[in-house]
């Protein structure tokens, strides 16, 4: 089985100063660098026939009329809170071609049969896990001296295919496919 999801990937520079922002902090581990990304669609466990039909209904998805190369832009931060602590993450501007391109992947998806996402498309960057013993005034104060952080605009004329390897150590991702947003498939791996 492979553990799938289709993301933007984001340039290193951009990743490199974004990650810089992080509190180096006891308890706070960031995202590395080369797996900063924005999901567009996370998978979960597929077997290698759905794998490949993923990746047909994708390639088809991009078939003229195809979505133009966008840019995205940095914008504001935030977190989510769960029972085992915290995530920081980085928002992004309002983007239609954003939404566009991810209501076309949701729906080559749903045309394979994998049901649509049950909550609301939310385009972040995941920064830093953060453990529960983190102090609350660490994040508080994280959270106000970024909140009108904006960096410039990245150009996005693909996104992948990936899948994720769990490991002790946390997550490796590897590039399974890549796909042009002027409709021509990139090679597989």
């Amino acid at each position: 089985m492979a553990r799938l999801f289709v993301a933007v990937e984001m340039p290193p520079a951009l990743a490199a100063d974004l990650l810089r922002l992080v509190p180096a902090q006891r308890g706070i581990r960031p995202t590395p660098p080369t797996q900063l990304h924005l999901t567009l669609r996370f998978l979960g466990e597929q077997d290698e026939p759905t794998a490949a039909r993923i990746d047909a209904a994708l390639r088809a998805a991009m078939v003229p009329p195809t979505f133009p190369p966008m840019s995205l832009q940095v914008q504001g931060v935030g977190r989510f809170r769960g029972r085992q602590g915290a995530i920081l993450w980085a928002g992004l501007a309002d983007s239609p071609p954003l939404l566009a391109l991810f209501e076309a992947i949701s729906g080559a998806l749903e045309t394979i049969g994998i049901a649509p996402e049950g909550r609301r498309f939310w385009p972040h960057l995941t920064l830093a896990r953060c453990r529960p013993e983190v102090p609350e005034r660490v994040l508080r104060d994280w959270l106000a001296a970024h909140k009108d952080l904006s960096l410039p605009p990245w150009d996005v004329g693909s996104f992948v295919l990936f899948e994720s390897f769990l490991d002790r150590l946390g997550a490796r991702h590897q590039m399974r496919a890549s796909y042009r947003l002027e409709g021509s498939a990139e090679g597989s791996d």
